[in-house]
């Protein structure tokens, strides 16, 4: 190995052990009852895994939503703006998610003081076993 390929393999192995822990699957991952860590969180991407017991929708139709608990004020929500899904946010489809434990990346907003993540697309959410 010459010099030249030597400092190449430094500064890889540098580079690499200086990544943050989550680039190997370390990230850290938030239960949807995590209120106060999520709050403190708001408008950057976090990761939350939980089972999903509920579905509903805005009166006007136009939104939809995925609870973890019977109340959407105890946990943090899923929100989809029907407008923006390309018809993949149908009440069958995201009636699919209820009951199952599922994993879900995005970011924390907050509406009428309710914690929420607004999801784009359904790869967004990842059913677990």
């Amino acid at each position: 190995m010459n010099i030249r390929s030597s400092a190449l393999v430094a500064i890889l192995v540098t580079a690499v052990l200086s990544f943050p822990l989550r680039v190997f699957g370390e990230e850290k991952v938030y239960a949807p009852t995590d209120l106060k860590d999520l709050k403190e969180m708001t408008g950057k991407t976090v990761t939350i895994e939980g089972k999903v017991v509920g579905q509903g929708e805005s009166k006007s139709e136009t939104v939809r939503y995925l609870n973890f608990s019977k109340s959407y004020k105890d946990t943090i929500a899923l929100v989809f703006i029907v407008s923006q899904g390309h018809g993949d946010f149908t009440k069958e489809k995201l009636g699919e998610f209820v009951g199952k434990k599922v994993r879900v990346t995005g970011a924390v907003s907050t509406h009428n003081d309710a914690l929420q993540i607004k999801i784009d697309k359904l790869e967004q959410i990842q059913v677990q076993p």
